[in-house]
C-alpha cells in the first residue's frame, strides 16, 4: 500500500515498485482483467457433466480411485464375454441354435445376472459426485458463476446416468456384436437380434435413473461417504426384506403393490415387462406388467425432485 498522500508511480510490469514514502510499497503483479470469450451457463453445464462422469470413473485421479468403478465395470463385463466364448464355441460345432436355447447369459437375463454390482456401483459413486463438493464446502464457487443450483443438481444426475449407461450397456453391446460376427449367417443374425435394443435400451435406462437418482438423492444429505453409501445400500436392501417377511405373513395377493415401493422389485418386473416374460423372478405375476416401469419412472422422478429441492436450500 501506498503512503497517505503519496503519488502512484508507473507500472513496473511485475516489477516492486517504490510508493516514494517510507509507509510502504506497491506491488504491481501484472494481473489482467479476463477478455476472452464468455461461454456461459450451457459450457458450465456440460462441463461440470464432463467432470463428473471422469469423477465417477476415476478417470484423472490416482489408481486407488478407479478400483471400485473400474472393477465392478470388469465384474459386469465377465459374464458378457463368457457367453459370447460359448456364442462361439457352439457356432464353431454347428449347434448354435441349441447352445444359444440353454444358455443362462442373454438379454432377458442379464439384468438379474449384474444387479448386484450396477446397485454397488450407485451406492460407491453417487456419494463420490457429491460428497466432496459438500465436505471441502466448495459449492458457493459453483453458485457464483453462471450454474444455478438446479443445474448443478440435474448434471450430476446426466453424468450419474451416463455412467451408469456404460456400465449396463457395454455388456450387451458386447454380446449383440459378438453374436452377430460368429454367427454364419449374419444378416439374419442382425435380423434376429436388433429388435432387442429397444427393450434393452428401455431397461438399461429406468435402471440408470431409478438407482442413479436414488443414490444421489440420499447421498445428498451427508458429506460423509461411508454414511452415505450405507444409507444406499439400506435403501436397496431393505425393502425387499420387508416385503419377503410380508408375504410369508399375509400372503403374496396381499402383498403384491408393496413390491412397487421397492427399487430391486421394480426393476425385476420391469425387466418382465420390457421383455414380455412371464415371471417376476421367480413368481409368478400377480400385477399388471405395466405397472413396474410406470412405478419406476415416478420413483426415478421424486428422487430427482427431491435432489433439486435439497440443492435449491442447502447452505454453499
Amino acid at each position: 500500500m501506498s503512503g497517505r498522500g503519496a503519488p502512484l508511480p508507473e507500472r513496473g510490469g511485475g516489477q516492486v515498485v517504490a510508493a516514494g514514502s517510507a509507509a510502504g510499497s506497491i506491488y504491481d503483479l501484472g494481473y489482467r482483467n479476463y477478455v476472452g470469450p464468455r461461454l456461459g451457463r450451457r459450457h458450465a453445464l456440460l462441463s461440470l457433466i464432463r467432470h463428473s462422469f471422469r469423477m465417477a470413473y476415476g478417470l484423472g485421479r490416482s489408481g486407488r480411485a478407479k478400483i471400485i468403478p473400474v472393477g465392478l465395470a470388469v465384474l459386469a463385463t465377465l459374464p458378457a464375454i463368457v457367453a459370447l466364448g460359448v456364442t462361439a464355441l457352439a457356432s464353431q460345432l454347428g449347434a448354435e441354435g441349441e447352445i444359444d436355447r440353454a444358455n443362462p447369459v442373454n438379454y432377458e437375463s442379464y439384468y438379474s445376472i449384474i444387479a448386484q454390482m450396477v446397485a454397488l456401483f450407485a451406492a460407491a459413486q453417487a456419494p463420490e459426485l457429491l460428497g466432496r463438493d459438500l465436505r471441502y464446502r466448495v459449492l458457493a464457487l459453483y453458485f457464483t458463476r453462471a450454474l444455478r443450483r438446479d443445474d448443478y443438481a440435474l448434471a450430476k444426475v446426466a453424468a450419474m446416468v451416463l455412467a451408469m449407461l456404460v456400465l449396463i450397456l457395454l455388456p450387451q453391446v458386447l454380446i449383440l456384436v459378438g453374436r452377430i460376427l460368429v454367427s454364419p449367417d449374419i444378416p439374419a443374425a442382425i435380423g434376429r437380434d436388433l429388435p432387442k435394443l429397444l427393450p434393452v435400451g428401455a431397461m438399461a435406462l429406468l435402471t440408470a435413473f431409478l438407482l442413479g437418482g436414488l443414490g444421489l438423492a440420499i447421498a445428498s444429505f451427508s458429506p460423509r461417504r461411508s454414511f452415505a453409501t450405507a444409507a444406499i445400500i439400506a435403501a436397496f436392501i431393505v425393502p425387499p426384506i420387508v416385503v419377503a417377511a410380508a408375504t410369508e405373513i399375509a400372503g403374496e395377493d396381499m402383498v403384491a403393490p408393496l413390491t412397487l415401493l421397492s427399487p430391486p422389485g421394480i426393476l425385476i418386473g420391469a425387466n418382465a415387462f420390457f421383455f414380455d416374460l412371464s415371471v417376476v423372478g421367480e413368481t409368478a405375476v400377480t400385477l399388471p406388467l405395466w405397472m413396474y416401469p410406470v412405478a419406476g419412472v415416478v420413483m426415478s422422478a421424486v428422487s430427482i425432485g427431491v435432489l433439486v429441492w435439497r440443492y435449491r436450500r442447502i447452505e454453499p
